[in-house]
């Protein structure tokens, strides 16, 4: 331990994550947002409506525990967390079609509807992505202060 290390240093060190733990815990979270947006948008885009707020909510729940408890989480041997998110964002792009799947029969299961007339709308992945960078930003900042 260095001088300017503190005592909890350590254990804190032992508990961080490392790239690769970091990475696959940004893409659980973003993995079921990702589905649970694409439910809402889903279902919305064809008319039906009971479970959107549910899911739209889930979605944010997700985003809001993955800007708050994963991002910031302690790292260690890198430095560059928003790479990091890119990357993992970059993997689930990669595997679009199956979350959209997923949202469509998990619509039609829900609903208990034979077909759907839409599928989830093209662009529901941008609207999600800035959803993502807005929780980001929003956990990145540093609120201003009253002066005292």
């Amino acid at each position: 331990m260095t001088r300017n290390a503190t005592a909890g240093e350590p254990r804190r060190l032992a508990m961080a994550y490392t790239r690769s733990i970091f990475k696959n815990k940004l893409e659980e979270q973003l993995g079921g947002a990702l589905g649970e947006f694409y439910k809402a948008e889903c279902a919305k885009a064809n008319g039906l409506t009971k479970w959107v707020d549910h899911w739209a909510n889930e979605a944010n729940r997700l985003l809001s525990y993955l800007a708050t408890q994963v991002y910031f989480h302690p790292i260690r041997g890198f430095k560059d967390r928003r790479k990091a998110l890119a990357e993992a964002i970059a993997e689930l792009r990669d595997v679009d079609s199956s979350y959209r799947t997923y949202a469509m029969n998990m619509v039609v299961k829900d609903y208990a509807i034979k077909k759907l007339k839409h599928a989830v709308p093209a662009e529901a992945s941008d609207r999600f992505y800035a959803l993502v960078e807005e929780h980001i930003r929003s956990a990145e900042q540093i609120p201003p202060l009253e002066d005292e």
